[in-house]
């Protein structure tokens, strides 16, 4: 476990390098921005960044198979990212 903020944030900047040295930007979304930073500054741990960001993902991509179909076929149950922030 690293637990010094500024050892973080140099291996998080190394992983941003590479991810655009290899033509995949990974610092151009604010929720992973976000949990990154709480990351560097020790709040959660990587594993928990890692499942919250998953979960982030899935809930915006209900949100666009939602949006591309109509109300009346949209499949129930699918919450919306504004709902998941409610909870």
């Amino acid at each position: 476990m690293v637990a010094d903020p500024e050892t973080r944030k140099a291996i998080a900047q190394r992983a941003i390098d590479r991810a655009a040295a290899c033509g995949t930007p990974i610092d151009h979304d604010p929720a992973f921005l976000g949990l990154l930073n709480e990351w560097i500054r020790g709040d959660i741990e990587f594993k928990d960044m890692r499942t919250r960001y998953l979960h982030l993902l899935a809930l915006q991509a209900a949100e666009r198979r939602g949006r591309s179909k109509s109300r009346i076929d949209q499949a129930p149950g699918v919450a919306s990212i504004e709902q998941a922030d409610e909870q």
